[in-house]
């Protein structure tokens, strides 16, 4: 470096810290600790946050709105949809200009007018929402724009390689940039143990987060080491701005905890403004949320049978997850003050869930597949039959009947979860008995759906619900069954998200689910029987992965060994056991699998028949029961929207 470099370079440092400061004193009940990411890579918050929501912890991402979806030097930058997963998770948006402009070599009115684009832009796509902090790309920033700067945030970081302790800048907050230390983990450590002896607020900062992270990033086992060696400090890990609420800082109001009204709304989809936080009201809103991914043929009467519920108040949010079909089209015929539709490009069903959520202002969330029907006193039951004084920590649920066509053949089928049970009974219930519950049984207080976070989308392949609700389950004081709530399955299994067959992706879903599983179970109850389900549950799932899959059979394998147990080989019915010897296991197991789809085919050709036929004869059957009459009403109501 040349000499006029370093002059030119110390001119910088010493003009950006002793110019215009906003002096603070930084005194935290107990050490303080935020994780930021610069420029909002992807990879930064599907891996980076994916960690730091494991542990339920959050970070601050600085996002420059102009770089949307596209490549920069520190990876591939997030994309619109993106907002709804970080929302759901619980993080902050910081601004970072609109352009990304370098914070010493712009001017300092062009720099004003790329945080004024870049809050423009965010209110968009996101009405009502604001920035509240500030990071300064690239460099330290002029004098002049350092105080620009402050009229618009309650803080701005840069960075120094340092911690904030005794009095800290406001308008220049230290921070530690982890991929210059990305090889070495002790000087972190140091850092991190430094802060806990001093009593400060250490801002650790980032971009990307990836097993080959660019030079400004760092890769997930870095990153989780950080992380561990944090929590482990005792610090309490937040966010920047909640921070700044802990610290009482200028402009922040200490009780101030509630989430942020986050409005996730595509540019291309005009609706009205909404808010993620529930509105009080002598009788809570339960908000009614379906995503839909190429469902044209249920969709309308799944949206009757949601907009027949008796219960009021209530809203419908429709998240269709980029469908081929004209499944878009028939929602928006349904578009109401009480029922809006949002599009997303294809994430999966957990991350329209996700999305729904984000979008959601009720005290209540039922779940609903794009397939499936409500009874139309379903959410009624289950509101009316909750205790009031415990109602905010407890878990809903109630019966499901499965069909295919003729809803009013449903079979209910009790099993033992059909019960009142508490967190530890039902998981060990539905892991040692191959039990579970359908998605739209529950009904789930916004409280608890805080409180477990958002929806898994690594589950893309398969069971994003059950991984779900065991989080949902952990965080209830238990299980109150509703028997006269009662819900309409459609099953055909060939076509489902559940349904296995040979996908390569949808048996890593299910090891990773069932893994979490057991580690869920674990954390309940660690003792002889809970090992003893765990095992069984192992088992009874073994059949997914052998012998296609040798690397998770092996680790299933292991892993029942560390619980106690061991697994045999996966049962096959006696009918194929003369067969299996003679074309191998692997053969079999293929020839069982496609005799079960032909079965399941031939059925569903049979019921579609069968309710052709009633339907023609208008007889849905001479002596229905009275739900299944108001049923049969709502779902008839079709000519009236």
């Amino acid at each position: 470096m040349s000499l006029g470099s370093r002059i030119h370079g110390f001119y910088q440092r010493k003009a950006a810290s002793l110019l215009f400061r906003r002096q603070f004193a930084i005194r935290p009940q107990q050490p303080l600790i935020s994780f930021t990411f610069d420029d909002f890579p992807r990879s930064a918050l599907f891996a980076g946050g994916s960690i730091l929501h494991r542990r339920g912890l959050s970070g601050t991402y600085y996002a420059a709105l102009g770089l949307t979806g596209k490549e920069a030097p520190s990876g591939q930058i997030f994309y619109e949809d993106d907002l709804a997963t970080l929302f759901g998770q619980g993080h902050e948006l910081g601004c970072h200009t609109f352009s990304h402009y370098d914070s010493w070599e712009t001017e300092t009115d062009r720099f004003e007018n790329s945080i004024i684009e870049n809050s423009a832009a965010l209110n968009r796509l996101c009405p009502g929402a604001e920035f509240k902090s500030f990071s300064y790309p690239i460099s330290l920033p002029r004098p002049l724009t350092k105080a620009k700067v402050a009229e618009y945030f309650l803080s701005c970081r840069a960075g120094g390689q340092t911690l904030n302790v005794g009095t800290a800048d406001l308008n220049q907050l230290s921070a530690f940039f982890l991929e210059q230390s990305r090889n070495n983990i002790q000087a972190v450590k140091d850092l991190i143990s430094r802060n806990r002896q001093s009593g400060g607020w250490l801002i650790f900062a980032t971009h990307d987060i990836s097993d080959n992270p660019t030079p400004f990033g760092c890769t997930p086992e870095f990153f989780e080491q950080v992380v561990a060696y944090a929590v482990n400090s005792g610090a309490r890990i937040v966010p920047v701005v909640r921070a700044l609420e802990e610290l009482d800082a200028p402009g922040c109001r200490r009780a101030a905890k509630a989430p942020v009204n986050i409005n996730i709304q595509p540019i291309s989809i005009q609706t009205e403004a909404i808010s993620s936080a529930p509105r009080p009201s002598a009788k809570p809103l339960v908000s009614i949320l379906i995503p839909a991914y190429n469902a044209q043929e249920w969709i309308a009467e799944t949206l009757r049978s949601a907009l027949a519920q008796t219960w009021e108040p209530k809203e419908i949010i429709v998240v269709d997850d980029g469908s081929t079909d004209q499944t878009l089209a028939v929602a928006r015929q349904f578009e109401s003050e009480s029922l809006r539709v949002v599009s997303q490009k294809n994430h999966g069903a957990a991350s329209a869930r996700n999305t729904a959520l984000a979008h959601s202002k009720g005290d209540y969330i039922q779940w609903l597949d794009a397939d499936d029907l409500l009874a139309p006193d379903k959410v009624l039951r289950q509101i009316e039959a909750v205790d009031p004084s415990r109602r905010k920590r407890t878990l809903l649920s109630g019966p499901f009947g499965q069909f295919m066509y003729r809803w009013y053949q449903a079979r209910f089928v009790p099993s033992e979860l059909w019960n009142d049970l508490s967190p530890t009974d039902w998981l060990l219930k539905k892991m040692g008995q191959n039990l579970f519950m359908q998605t739209a049984t529950w009904l789930v207080s916004r409280e608890l759906a805080e409180a477990a976070g958002p929806w898994d989308t690594r589950l893309r392949g398969n069971d994003d619900d059950g991984e779900y609700f065991c989080r949902v389950l952990l965080a209830s004081d238990g299980v109150q069954f509703v028997p006269e709530a009662r819900v309409y399955y459609r099953v055909f299994g060939l076509d489902s998200l559940s349904y296995i067959g040979a996908s390569d992706v949808k048996r890593e879903a299910l090891w990773l689910s069932m893994q979490m599983h057991i580690g869920y179970m674990k954390s309940l109850e660690d003792s002889p029987r809970s090992r003893a389900a765990c095992v069984d549950y192992l088992q009874r799932n073994l059949f997914y992965f052998y012998p296609n899959r040798p690397d998770i059979t092996a680790e299933a394998q292991q892993l029942a060994r560390d619980l106690g147990g061991e697994l045999g080989r996966p049962h096959l019915s006696w009918e194929y056991a003369c067969i299996k010897s003679v074309i191998g296991w692997k053969r079999t197991k293929q020839l069982a699998m496609d005799l079960r789809t032909l079965r399941k085919s031939a059925n569903k050709l049979v019921d579609k028949t069968l309710f052709s036929f009633d339907n023609r004869i208008h007889a849905v059957r001479p002596a229905v029961s009275k739900e299944r009459v108001r049923l049969s009403q709502s779902l008839a109501s079709s000519q009236t929207v």
